[in-house]
């Protein structure tokens, strides 16, 4: 997921930039939701009412475990994602993109490059050189 470059073009061009923006958001925005589905079902167990810890939190369990699960499996399905599309063979278009890419980078290409090669070329080529390479994709 770090390998992959973030930039607009190439997050018009492949879904990864976007995943790994929502990846990121999550990262920030997951732990309070997970607080807050815990202070929430305490809340409505009657927690703030008098009823004692121990059993308002008993009483919601399932719902509360169901819950903070889903989110805990949210960025798992993230990145069990980018680690099958890192697998993934280019297709010819991209194939040729990654050819000519290695050729202006002085690199040596892969016979059957994977999305992961395609993503260090980019990131080195965008640190090397002009970002005109990034029309003929």
């Amino acid at each position: 997921m770090e390998v992959f470059p973030q930039d607009n073009l190439i997050g018009a061009v492949f879904p990864e930039c976007r995943v790994k923006y929502v990846m990121g958001v999550g990262k920030v925005l997951l732990p309070p939701f997970i607080v807050f589905i815990v202070v929430w079902n305490y809340f409505i167990a009657g927690g703030f009412d008098g009823v004692p810890l121990r059993y308002a939190l008993l009483q919601n369990l399932p719902v509360t475990l169901v819950c903070v699960l889903f989110l805990l499996l949210l960025p798992v399905q993230g990145y069990y994602w980018f680690g099958k599309r890192s697998k993934l063979l280019l297709n010819a278009k991209q194939q040729n993109f990654y050819q000519d890419l290695c050729s202006k980078l002085e690199r040596q290409a892969n016979l059957k490059p994977t999305m992961y090669d395609l993503a260090i070329v980019l990131k080195e080529g965008l640190k090397k050189l002009d970002r005109d390479f990034l029309n003929s994709l």
